[in-house]
This record gives C-alpha cells, sequence and structure tokens, in this order.
C-alpha cells in the first residue's frame, strides 16, 4: 500500500513548532483567499442580477408606452 500522501502530515509531526505555525498560517490564507472569492462571487451575481432587473423594467415600460401608442393611433382610425 503507497502511504506517500501521508509524508506532509507525518513531516509537519516531526518538525519543530515554527514549522507548524507557519503551515497554520498559509492554510489561514488560502481560506481567506476562499472566502474573499465567494464574497467577490456574489457581489458580482447581485449585480448582475440587479442589472438585468433594471433593465427588464425599462423594457416593459418601453412596451407598455408603445401598445398605449398603437391602441391611440387604431382609435384615431
Amino acid at each position: 500500500m503507497n502511504l506517500h500522501f501521508l509524508m506532509p502530515l507525518a513531516a509537519l509531526l516531526q518538525a519543530p513548532d515554527d514549522a507548524i505555525r507557519d503551515e497554520i498560517a498559509r492554510l489561514q490564507r488560502n481560506f481567506q483567499g476562499l472566502i474573499w472569492g465567494f464574497v467577490a462571487a456574489w457581489v458580482i451575481l447581485l449585480l448582475y442580477t440587479s442589472m438585468i432587473v433594471v433593465r427588464e423594467r425599462k423594457i416593459r415600460r418601453e412596451m407598455e408606452r408603445l401598445k398605449n401608442m398603437v391602441e391611440d393611433a387604431e382609435k384615431k382610425s
């Protein structure tokens, strides 16, 4: 059975305290980067969704205005 994937763990267990602290700090930085990535993704998604909603409302108002114009033109004819 090949247990090469356990080598870093074994090295950490035998390493001095500084190496363990360095590894913990690296993992925390990676986790913070992951969290900021998720925050950025959600902000982009919310901005995009808001932009689509605003455009949809604008198009609905324009369609209503055009509908009213057509109805007025038919009444005059």
